[in-house]
């Protein structure tokens, strides 16, 4: 795999730029060699688990998302790398990296396929030029002065028969972004989630100050599951004591207090991540939950 792919950067910031490192062909070969390495590592004896925004994947998982968009500026890259420019100095400094990505187009009578191995850049990658960079040569160590980055040896997401697979979607929307595919409430959403008939909030302002990307992803899937509209407060008072969490009714409400973690808990419940261990009796909140197939 990515045998003879040319090494490209993606640059920080809109738009999305790509360019072409320019390394000689035995850095290239080891550079596809790594990547390829990493692309097994990642699926290999691994179970695929659809993207949902709410699972964790374990350590013999990884996560998927299907019908994902690669970027055209990818596509033509990869189409034909020699067109693309050289990664250089833009006025006096070299342009600051988002991602390298290596990739490979197979085409079949009228489809083509595309496979592209990504690795996000950390600051730590850049190669300072203030520190002392001392590197090996001839029984001696000598001080390197030029400007460098360094290359490591995984892949943050792949881009695979129209699939983006990853491991950790935290480290998968440094590449892209991924808001499409994962629902986080807007605050016109927060606002109507405030006013809602089923719930009491003292200080709405106060809520949608700690209203965080937790919290907006809860809303939002309490907001796609319906709860609140399919279940009254009373009921939803009694599913939550059965799991050991106390929620308060007031005026057929529910009462959202302002503190931050007891607001973590309701939601949590209401969003299906709270539950009693069989075996302890003790109430846990989940930081992630899958279905079981039934």
């Amino acid at each position: 795999m990515f045998d003879n792919s040319s090494i490209m950067i993606i640059k920080s910031g809109e738009p999305l730029e790509v360019f072409r490192l320019e390394v000689d062909t035995d850095t290239q070969n080891s550079i596809c060699s790594v990547f390829s390495n990493a692309v097994s590592e990642m699926s290999s004896e691994k179970s695929k688990v659809v993207f949902d925004g709410s699972y964790k994947p374990l350590d013999d998982e990884y996560l998927v998302i299907e019908n994902f968009q690669l970027p055209d500026e990818i596509k033509d890259a990869i189409r034909n790398p020699i067109g693309v420019a050289k990664y250089e100095k833009e006025n006096g400094s070299f342009p600051e990296i988002k991602a390298i990505f290596v990739g490979e187009r197979i085409e079949s009578k009228d489809t083509e396929n595309f496979s592209v191995a990504f690795q996000r850049f950390k600051k730590e990658q850049y190669i300072s030029t203030r520190a002392f960079n001392l590197f090996f040569d001839n029984d001696t160590f000598r001080r390197e002065k030029s400007y460098g980055i360094s290359i490591s040896d995984n892949i943050d997401c792949l881009f695979s028969e129209n699939e983006l697979e990853f491991t950790s979607f935290y480290y998968a929307r440094q590449v892209f972004d991924l808001s499409d595919y994962y629902r986080s409430a807007t605050d016109q959403e927060v606002q109507s989630f405030t006013s809602s008939d089923r719930l009491l909030i003292d200080n709405t302002d106060a809520f949608k100050e700690m209203a965080n990307t937790w919290i907006r992803r809860k809303i939002a899937m309490i907001n796609d599951s319906e709860v609140l509209s399919n279940y009254s407060a009373a009921k939803i008072k009694g599913l939550a004591k059965s799991v050991g969490i106390d929620i308060l009714i007031d005026n057929k409400k529910i009462v959202i207090p302002n503190d931050k973690e007891k607001v973590k808990i309701i939601l949590g419940f209401l969003d299906e991540e709270a539950y009693k261990g069989p075996f302890s009796q003790n109430t846990y909140l989940a930081n992630s939950k899958r279905q079981v197939n039934k």
